[in-house]
């Protein structure tokens, strides 16, 4: 197929300004369509087109806001709320938490779902999202053509503009994601917030602007901790709390009486018995990615761990549990492990 020089134009300003090309002329459109017919493009949402290397280099946070851009630059009105704000204000997140609907805000209470909103809420218990949410789906042209937009009320909310899209203000987003998302999947955004300084009182201040039961976003906050380290670690605690277990002291130092090192433990519970046991977060980053790894082979992290083991040892630790990212998310795993190793249910 010949190359067009307007769909070449197109494409190059979009991954300059990392969003999805777009026609806005009937003949663009159709050739933006033939070229994804062919393989050369892909369709990501109504109108969106990238080249396919390009989007299976991206995570689905920046795929999310890719398709938002795009949706922004068409309607320069809106206001992008949810997990596509959380994303664009750098929360910690979840990943599969994107691929569902995108929601924008709404200043008009009666927005009418469309025939469509049981799957445009699509995203069920596994992935973390909350069915009672409450929120409206509606049915424009973006919908018609397969992007999924969800209208959240929200008149006279504070906006901001970040990652290059107009979203709702950080205690808004935070309160969003509380009410729309399973407990442990907002952990992560509401302890990312406080560890970069949304102040509490303005998360409370947006509760107490709405006519709604914000029992979620009061529980949240009872949980959060701006010490986490990662959204990993925040999912693995909000699992422990879901869970009924003891919930665990975070960010634990031990101090190896042999060398005087101190080493730093994601959970730690202090039994009744006198035992200590340690519980860590094992994501993979650590294992692949250069700026956890420091650069060393795999053989050497894994050494490094077995001496940190026998330090915690050392430091009268007894027993210690690790958890992968699957474990945290099946949940039963990690559950029945922390359970085996006698952490008790909360009273």
């Amino acid at each position: 197929m010949k190359r067009h020089k307007t769909v070449e134009t197109l494409l190059a300003a979009a991954e300059r300004e990392r969003r999805c090309a777009y026609g806005t002329a009937k003949s663009v459109c159709s050739a933006l369509g033939r070229r994804a017919k062919i393989g050369e493009l892909q369709r990501v949402s109504a109108n969106a087109y990238v080249k396919p290397d390009y989007w299976a280099a991206l995570n689905p946070p920046e795929r999310s806001l890719h398709i938002a851009r795009t949706l922004g630059a068409r309607h320069p009105d809106w206001v992008f709320a949810g997990i596509v704000a959380a994303a664009a204000h750098g929360f910690e997140h979840q990943w599969l938490l994107h691929g569902g609907p995108i929601d924008i805000v709404s200043s008009n209470k009666g927005d009418p779902p469309s025939r469509n909103a049981g799957s445009a809420a699509g995203m069920d218990a596994a992935s973390g999202m909350n069915a009672g949410a409450g929120m409206n789906a509606d049915t424009d042209a973006d919908a018609r053509h397969g992007t999924r937009i969800r209208r959240i009320y929200a008149p006279r909310c504070a906006l901001e503009s970040a990652a290059g899209i107009t979203v709702t203000g950080k205690a808004r987003t935070v309160v969003d994601c509380c009410m729309m998302l399973e407990f442990r999947y907002a952990l992560p955004i509401v302890d990312s917030a406080l560890a970069q300084g949304v102040p509490r009182r303005d998360i409370l201040a947006v509760c107490g602007s709405l006519r709604r039961n914000c029992l979620p976003v009061f529980r949240a906050l009872h949980y959060a901790d701006p010490r986490s380290e990662n959204g990993g670690e925040s999912l693995m605690r909000g699992t422990i709390v879901d869970s009924g277990l003891m919930v665990p002291e975070i960010q634990v130092p031990f101090v190896d009486p042999q060398t005087g090192r101190s080493y730093r433990v994601d959970f730690a519970w202090r039994l009744a018995d006198g035992r200590i046991v340690v519980a860590e977060f094992d994501g993979t980053d650590k294992y692949v990615d250069p700026a956890m790894t420091g650069r060393r082979s795999i053989q050497g992290i894994v050494l490094a761990e077995r001496e940190r083991e026998a330090a915690l040892r050392r430091a009268d630790v007894t027993d210690i549990v690790r958890c992968s990212f699957d474990d945290v998310v099946r949940a039963a795993p990690m559950i029945d492990e922390l359970c085996r190793v006698g952490i008790p249910r909360s009273r």
